[in-house]
């Protein structure tokens, strides 16, 4: 009897300790946000990676009643601002706006400063985009062919040393681009605002950070890294035209503190399928060259971890290193 009693106990204190998580998850996902949002882009202004934070930011705001302030911290190859994410209390309330060509750059290190599986949990997929390679107003370089025919060095620039365009540039380089020369700068504008000055010939980036500079004949699309043309840009081809098999397209996500509750990650994600949802910012994202993309936190954790084993390949492949 007494037995029986201390297990009828056991299981009432079982059942009560998981009604209680059941319920502390519930209202904390309830409860979200009760307070200002912080959005780390880890690259300056102006970039594919700002483009995207402020437009998803502002619909965030709009729906949460509460700021969603986006703040840009730079700085070797994404490094920075993902070290103050890491750094920062898993409560939700900051965010990281991250990519998968971004996850390569700590491998370019000989001592990773972080571990992107370890140190953060996915939060959402948000959009798609694909790498292009842009040429200066007076850079005589116009097809994959002139990058392959030219006699000197090409110099290159990108949003830094370990980012999506500069690998993507490196895949280039093995398949036979060999002229092209690194230029890490510290954001993709800083390196754009370089080629309009014809201070480098050409920029690795995404292309929602140089879609206007294109339409606006400031910049010529060279190619774009997807492997197929692009329905916004239909005259522009790939670089697997020329080098046959080469393909990179890459993402771009919300990332949190590794600690961060689940529950509170699966309300972020299903706020911004909510917001991305809107056919408006739909159409806004697309014209910047954007595919939108949604996923849950267990998605892109997975994510993660594939995309990873393919860009750690890559980086051994290239040999691209710190600069």
């Amino acid at each position: 009897m007494k037995t029986s009693r201390r297990l009828l106990l056991a299981a009432a204190a079982c059942l009560a300790a998981g009604l209680s998580t059941v319920s502390g998850g519930a209202s904390a996902q309830a409860a979200f946000p009760d307070k200002p949002v912080r959005i780390i882009v880890p690259f300056p202004p102006g970039g594919s990676f700002d483009v995207i934070a402020r437009g998803l930011g502002i619909r965030l705001g709009e729906l949460w009643k509460q700021p969603v302030v986006i703040e840009n911290r730079a700085g070797a190859g994404g490094n920075i601002g993902a070290q103050f994410v890491i750094g920062a209390p898993a409560d939700g309330y900051t965010l990281l706006l991250w990519g998968d060509g971004v996850l390569a750059n700590p491998l370019l290190y000989p001592k990773p400063p972080f571990d992107a599986i370890r140190d953060l949990s996915g939060v959402a997929l948000l959009a798609r985009a694909p790498q292009v390679l842009v040429s200066g107003p007076k850079a005589n370089i116009a097809s994959m062919k002139d990058v392959l025919a030219a006699k000197e060095p090409l110099n290159y620039g990108t949003a830094g040393a370990g980012s999506p365009g500069h690998l993507a540039a490196e895949l280039m380089k093995r398949e036979g681009a060999k002229q092209l020369t690194h230029v890490p700068y510290r954001g993709g504008g800083p390196a754009l605002a370089d080629l309009m000055g014809d201070q480098i010939q050409l920029v690795s980036t995404g292309l929602p950070a140089c879609i206007a500079l294109i339409r606006g004949g400031r910049i010529k699309a060279v190619a774009v890294s997807s492997a197929k043309r692009l329905k916004i840009l239909p005259q522009v081809p790939t670089v697997g035209e020329t080098l046959p098999g080469y393909e990179v397209d890459t993402w771009f996500g919300i990332m949190a503190p590794k600690a961060t509750p689940v529950a509170v990650r699966n309300k972020i994600a299903a706020d911004v399928r909510t917001v991305l949802a809107n056919a408006e910012l739909q159409k806004k994202l697309g014209d910047d060259g954007f595919e939108v993309a949604t996923s849950s936190p267990a998605e892109l954790d997975a994510k993660m971890v594939n995309d990873l084993a393919f860009w750690r390949a890559q980086v051994a492949k290239s040999g691209a290193r710190a600069e």
